[in-house]
């Protein structure tokens, strides 16, 4: 494969307010602060047409799962290019990463079955068929059960990842769309779009809570294990719940569509994505404050941070092309000096 084209790009323009009329108790969109939370590093040309899921850190990588493409693409952020790809995946949809045993599952929704790849050469392993089409994959804590959801049925389901055995279904009660594990309760946190809903489910497929979400849509969710908080993409908005009851505690309006969240616990800032815009957000005691709202001529609704290589991803389409925007955050004056005095006493 020909290494992909590296584009730098002039200019980035702060997106307009946007209002959320039709969402209830919706603060203004406008950054608390008027200097950049991120600085442009460049774009990434992806093979393929337009048309990805969700996203990944592993092994120093990028783990991008490309629909359109029927591939997964490991993007090498310190080289700023794409790497390798795993091709001729059956429409792959939601991604889990164990870590430890050096493992990738991927969601294959056109047959119904689940891909195991080894970080080792990127080269599928073996396949786990379901019973149903999988859309979303989260796995535990310990990396033993893979909870997959389908929207086909919505329903959620448990597998064994060691005996590649289905341990049980439930049916939730709406469509499933993003998940989150809360290792604290040993539960997993689902989206159900349609009912305006999150539900808990834990390892014996027990719905243990749920909880109505004063807004359309919720999507994308994030666990922040530090205050116990959910935060949740819905329609206009980006709220955050108490995990243990639902409360909303905050929320902070966002760009129509805002669909994917991504947390660096370290520097407490939420990433919402949502088609051609990027919400940065700081997330305090349980409170949002936006901090900058970047318009983007990379069109997607996926986000990804790493925390070794500093960067953040925004794949999408730009001019009918698959490309990924790279970013990294600016530090304030004050935080540079503070880690130049650092060194200075080092030395």
């Amino acid at each position: 494969m020909k290494p992909s084209r590296f584009i730098l790009l002039l200019t980035l323009a702060v997106a307009p307010g946007i209002s959320a009329a039709a969402e209830p108790q919706t603060a203004p969109s406008k950054p608390a602060q008027s200097h950049r939370a991120l600085r442009q590093l460049g774009m990434v040309d992806i093979p393929g047409s337009p048309g990805f899921d969700q996203m990944a850190i592993a092994n120093g990588k990028l783990l991008l799962v490309h629909t359109a493409a029927s591939s997964l693409d490991i993007v090498d952020p310190a080289r700023r290019r794409v790497v390798a790809q795993v091709v001729n995946l059956q429409s792959p949809r939601g991604i889990a990463v164990d870590q430890q045993n050096r493992k990738i599952y991927v969601a294959q929704a056109d047959n119904n079955s689940i891909a195991v790849i080894s970080f080792d050469g990127w080269q599928v392993t073996n396949i786990i068929p379901v019973s149903q089409r999988p859309t979303s994959l989260l796995l535990d804590d310990n990396g033993n059960r893979l909870y997959w959801a389908s929207a086909s049925n919505n329903s959620l389901s448990v597998l064994d990842v060691n005996t590649r055995e289905n341990i049980g279904t439930v049916v939730l009660g709406g469509r499933p769309c993003d998940m989150t594990w809360n290792a604290d309760r040993q539960v997993a946190f689902v989206t159900l779009q349609d009912a305006r809903q999150v539900v808990a489910v834990d390892p014996k497929l027990q719905i243990v809570s749920r909880f109505q979400i004063n807004a359309s849509q919720p999507t994308g969710v994030v666990y922040d294990p530090r205050i116990r908080e959910l935060y949740v993409a819905v329609r206009h908005a980006v709220v955050s719940i108490s995990s243990e009851n639902g409360a909303e505690a905050n929320r902070m309006a966002a760009p129509a569509g805002v669909d994917s969240l991504w947390l660096d616990p370290e520097s407490r800032t939420l990433y919402a994505a949502s088609p051609g815009a990027l919400l940065v957000m700081r997330a305090e005691r349980a409170h949002l404050t936006a901090v900058d709202e970047i318009s983007t001529d990379v069109k997607g609704h996926t986000v990804a941070y790493d925390p070794e290589s500093k960067m953040v991803f925004l794949p999408g389409g730009r001019e009918g092309r698959s490309a990924m925007l790279l970013l990294k955050p600016i530090q304030s004056e004050q935080e540079a000096a503070d880690q130049r005095d650092v060194a200075a006493r080092v030395r």
